[in-house]
């Protein structure tokens, strides 16, 4: 699907239910295998729709972080991003990459790219990765983040989850 095909834009109140049903189908489609089988059937879109609304009203400045969701052609969301303030204790930097998911349907076609530049710019940032997600892994390589050595488990699931960090992204082509 050619780039153009693609709307970004912030996240709005009216955007959280259908959010939320993607947010979980995209857990679904990328965690099958990594986090138990139970974890990901139990995920309710309504509950995920729920913390999109406390987060939106959370973020009444920018200085909160930012959420873009995705759509297609057809003015359906395919995917979203969101970043901010580091939450961690341990802070290697103050931005943190909380979430980029897009269905399978979009892998491939530079959306994950245009979204990450969106959220995070060139600026240094964390995050945390199912450790066996190999393929976010990679994707997150591909954009200067390397493993820190910071270990956790993924509250609710129990899957291992590593932190990656990059400084001031600066991309080799």
């Amino acid at each position: 699907m050619p780039e153009s095909r693609w709307r970004i834009e912030p996240l709005a109140l009216a955007d959280c239910e259908e959010l939320g049903r993607v947010h979980v189908s995209v857990w679904r489609e990328a965690y099958a295998g990594i986090m138990p089988d139970e974890y990901l059937a139990g995920l309710s879109p309504q509950q995920f729709a729920e913390r999109w609304r406390q987060r939106l009203g959370d973020q009444g400045s920018s200085d909160l972080g930012t959420t873009l969701v995705a759509t297609d052609a057809a003015a359906e969301i395919v995917g979203f991003v969101s970043a901010g303030p580091s939450r961690d204790d341990d802070v290697p930097t103050e931005w943190e990459l909380y979430a980029i998911n897009l269905l399978a349907r979009t892998h491939g076609t530079g959306l994950a790219d245009k979204l990450l530049g969106r959220a995070l710019g060139d600026r240094g940032a964390t995050l945390w990765v199912a450790a066996d997600n190999r393929r976010a892994r990679a994707f997150y390589a591909r954009h200067g983040f390397v493993p820190d050595g910071a270990h956790k488990e993924h509250p609710g699931s129990g899957a291992p989850e590593i932190r990656m960090l990059r400084s001031r992204w600066r991309p080799a082509w």
